[in-house]
């Protein structure tokens, strides 16, 4: 297990306690050193506010566990309107919204998939492709997903 894996595991249970929900941990190295970076949404979304409160929180959290021995930046952060989508439940959650699916194998030689959640079923999601009409995809096989939002 990487050291995302791990923060990801101390922090996720706090922010459930909360309402939060953890989309993603990234922790990379980038032009200025190391970056710590956590996304965090909620029910009808993440303000300034919520990041603000969410990094002083989560910035004891880590330095509390000793996880991390080098000098790092921290940021937390909205996912934004194209949220990834990665698990069962983000799925569910989003249903009836377009996505933008990308599989690991191809499906009837597809592999990219655009169209709305049509249903979930434990671990697989039903795509209405605008091409190819209902597509089953199970989520294991999703490289990647994310939401596809109307831009008016």
């Amino acid at each position: 297990m990487g050291l995302a894996e791990d923060i990801d595991s101390l922090v996720r249970p706090v922010l459930t306690a909360e309402g939060m929900d953890l989309v993603e941990v990234q922790f990379r190295r980038e032009g200025s050193g190391w970056v710590l970076r956590f996304f965090i949404d909620k029910e009808g979304g993440v303000g300034l506010n919520d990041c603000s409160l969410w990094s002083h929180k989560l910035d004891e959290l880590v330095e509390g566990s000793g996880l991390l021995t080098m000098a790092y930046a921290m940021e937390v952060s909205s996912p934004g309107l194209a949220r990834p989508l990665k698990k069962t439940e983000d799925f569910e959650r989003f249903k009836g919204i377009d996505v933008i699916v990308k599989t690991f194998a191809p499906i009837n030689n597809q592999r990219n998939f655009h169209g709305r959640i049509e249903k979930v079923e434990s671990d697989r999601v039903f795509v209405l492709d605008r091409t190819h009409g209902l597509v089953e995809i199970s989520i294991a096989g999703v490289a990647s997903a994310r939401l596809d939002p109307e831009i008016s």
